[in-house]
């Protein structure tokens, strides 16, 4: 399966189904009643977090994603089914970002929701209400309403899904220096390993057990010199070290140059972004086992920024405890980043607030109680029309767009209708 970590999406939530227009028709009983039924509520989609997920490839097959529409009501005051919501399983890890397009190759982020923890739960769009049948709107003084709601629309959204996997530490370094097989040798992973550039394409993650700490490494390919800039791979994974507590900086230490290759790798994550040059690192020069004693006693002349240094093999495991017990004492140490992202969903909007203003002859109403009163009401039937005029009276928006200087006939745009405007 291929990697995917980024990924634009569409989703639409169903439609709530229409109320019913019915009268109770039945032998032996004269004049019956209104008996029209409730639609169901429209389907809502749902974003949760699973640890057995560890890509966002489905989305790139099925990018448009719509949920079933509520039933409409039925005679003798039965309700329309509601939907049932759909559920998407999506890796731990990943962000729900809404975004502005400001300029042909600019655009405005907001993160909305980050699902950090398994069993996470996020409304991504919510589904539209069912609207009442002619039974809800009976009264001892309007007998025969032959009128009823129609069903809402289901929220709509295009958002950006984007991995930032959870995994503790972090493996760091330049191609074949020996990354892949170091979180071979300490974890339940089983990575492609062979002996040129770039054979790690994508992030891997493997689960670590040392004494009785348990954590999550993972390996980052591609990185080399300008990887912040876009060359290589490494502009693809780098957001994927911003989660991370601690670095493990592995170094080929048969290079002949060393302290260059650390610097080019420090260097790269300032770039991308200053806070992954400050996270803890543990350096771990590798390849022990084709090392001579002349030739490590000269490595050891090294400095690297004060950094915890271990001198390993990972092919024969040559001190890699000891790295390893350097790393819980880290982690140990180093608090989680506070998480602070507030999800945003329709519950949150004030449903009270609305705005009058005047465009030209035109005046419009913007508000979500608004909106949704003339998406459920039937234009087209005089009493929906009527009951529609009472509540926007009673709400006190006929009141606001008198004092803007409305008229009887004048234009009033809600959304995207366009009804006149009355005096009661």
């Amino acid at each position: 399966m291929a990697f995917a970590d980024e990924v634009k999406i569409s989703a639409k939530a169903g439609r709530g189904g229409d109320g019913k227009v019915s009268f109770r028709r039945e032998r032996y009983i004269a004049k019956g009643g209104p008996d029209g039924g409730d639609g169901g509520n429209g389907g809502s989609i749902y974003l949760v977090a699973d640890n057995n997920e560890t890509s966002l490839f489905w989305f790139l097959r099925n990018k448009n994603i719509k949920a079933n529409s509520g039933e409409s009501g039925k005679p003798k005051n039965m309700a329309g089914k509601t939907a049932q919501d759909l559920i998407i399983k999506v890796p731990v890890g990943t962000q729900v970002i809404s975004y502005k397009e400001k300029s042909k190759n600019k655009t405005e982020e907001f993160i909305i929701a980050d699902l950090d923890e398994p069993g996470e739960k996020f409304l991504l769009a919510k589904g539209g209400e069912g609207g009442f049948g002619n039974s809800h709107f009976a009264r001892a003084s309007f007998q025969t309403p032959r009128f009823a709601d129609l069903g809402e629309p289901g929220e709509e959204k295009e958002i950006i899904l984007r991995l930032k996997m959870v995994a503790e530490v972090g493996i760091i370094g330049l191609p074949s220096s020996g990354k892949s097989t170091l979180l071979s040798v300490i974890s339940n992973a089983k990575p492609k390993i062979a002996d040129y550039a770039f054979t790690t394409l994508i992030p891997n993650l493997g689960i670590v057990n040392f004494g009785d700490k348990r954590f999550l490494a993972a390996d980052i390919p591609g990185l080399i010199k300008n990887a912040h800039k876009g060359k290589g791979l490494g502009i693809d994974f780098l957001k994927h070290i911003e989660r991370t507590k601690v670095l493990i900086h592995v170094i080929d230490g048969t290079s002949a140059a060393i302290k260059q290759n650390f610097n080019t790798i420090n260097s790269e994550l300032k770039k991308y972004n200053p806070s992954l040059a400050e996270k803890p690192q543990i350096v771990a020069v590798n390849k022990m086992d084709v090392i001579s004693e002349a030739e490590l006693k000269a490595l050891q002349k090294n400095k690297f920024n004060s950094y915890p240094v271990h001198y390993i093999s990972a092919v024969t495991h040559k001190n890699v405890d000891k790295l390893l017990a350097d790393v819980v004492k880290v982690l140990d140490k180093t608090p989680d980043p506070a998480k602070n992202i507030r999800v945003y969903t329709l519950e949150d909007l004030p449903m009270n607030r609305f705005e009058v203003s005047r465009q030209g002859k035109k005046f419009v109403v913007k508000g979500d109680k608004v909106v949704r009163l003339i998406q459920k009401t039937d234009l087209n039937n005089l009493q929906a029309l009527g009951r529609m005029y009472k509540v926007l009276k009673r709400m006190g928006v006929l009141a606001e767009l008198k004092k803007a200087g409305a008229k009887d006939g004048d234009e009033v745009k809600i959304a995207d209708f366009i009804i006149d405007y009355k005096e009661f």
